[in-house]
């Protein structure tokens, strides 16, 4: 065979043939020499780091270990979240409409139907985290899984998804990427187009929903908006990125009334029962010391009123 050579390597279950150049074989035989291995073992171990290299694949069994997941860039790795945020639906006060926009595409993807991928936008702390985390909490049991991707990890989504793609259809995952945004010059961010176009591999049983509190998802420098060339390719990198949602929901953060109605009905869910005018001075008082109004500081205070409650 043109001076090739076979190698058999052989163990309990399986014998496996391998056909090389004999200068490579020779090459193998002094690696194994120096790393005190049989040219059988030689070959079985740089496979082996082969393969855990480019990451593996995951069958459907082992999303059975969790609900969320967290995808490893590094060492292209899932790793099973056993503790997670347990925020429900319900405990997310107001947003009805932003809510329920994210509900139902979720319930259209579960049942196979057309569903988009959703980008969350909006101020800090209005619950465009929690409100991906609680979908898990809501649908999990439906087959829904979460799987948490860095920003720095974004350039290996296209192994992510070669690595769930034997999972199987009846699992569906939402890949989770928070707090989006990206400076002029990575390269990451054309591998997000990439997928959300599906160009990467479309596998039908995958969304992308991200959170960010960018208006702009790419970043430029102060100095690069002097020359309209490049204001306008920027633009239009912009647009090319965001129009791959096919949702946007924006958050915004609540007015001084909508604020104590959150806070009243965090309480509410705690047991905790106080006048309206004493609550509306509390509240008061605690945004002038946060400087702002948000849900995340609404159930600062319900925890610090509950705690001063209870310890009386």
């Amino acid at each position: 065979m043109h001076g090739d050579i076979i190698v058999i390597m052989k163990d309990e279950r399986k014998s496996i043939i391998v056909r090389m150049k004999p200068e490579l074989l020779e090459k193998l035989g002094r690696l194994a020499e120096s790393e005190y291995r049989s040219i059988n073992g030689q070959i079985e171990y740089l496979v082996s780091q082969a393969v855990s290299e480019s990451g593996g694949v995951y069958d459907a069994e082992f999303f059975l270990a969790a609900r969320a997941f967290i995808w490893d860039g590094g060492s292209r790795e899932l790793i099973p979240m056993r503790s997670t945020d347990p925020v429900t639906l319900s405990d997310l006060k107001k947003y009805e409409q932003e809510k329920k926009t994210v509900v139902d595409n979720t319930r259209a993807f579960l049942k196979g139907l057309p569903a988009q991928n959703v980008l969350l936008y909006g101020d800090r702390g209005t619950g465009k985290s929690s409100t991906v985390h609680a979908l898990i909490n809501e649908f999990g049991k439906d087959g829904l899984r979460l799987i948490e991707v860095k920003k720095q990890d974004i350039i290996t989504l296209p192994r992510l998804m070669n690595a769930i793609s034997f999972a199987g259809e009846k699992l569906k995952f939402i890949i989770f990427i928070d707090d989006l945004s990206f400076v002029e010059g990575q390269e990451n961010y054309s591998e997000l187009k990439a997928v959300l176009e599906g160009s990467a591999l479309h596998l039908g049983n995958v969304l992308i929903y991200a959170t960010t509190n960018r208006r702009h998802l790419i970043r430029e420098n102060f100095s690069d908006r002097t020359n309209d060339m490049h204001e306008n390719d920027m633009r239009q990198e912009q647009m090319s990125l965001s129009d791959r949602f096919g949702i946007v929901v924006t958050f915004v953060n609540p007015d001084k009334r909508e604020f104590f109605d959150i806070l009243k009905a965090l309480l509410a869910d705690r047991g905790i029962k106080m006048s309206n005018n004493d609550l509306a001075l509390r509240a008061e008082q605690f945004c002038l010391e946060k400087g702002g109004r948000s849900p995340r500081g609404a159930k600062q205070l319900a925890g610090i009123i509950e705690a001063e409650k209870k310890l009386k």
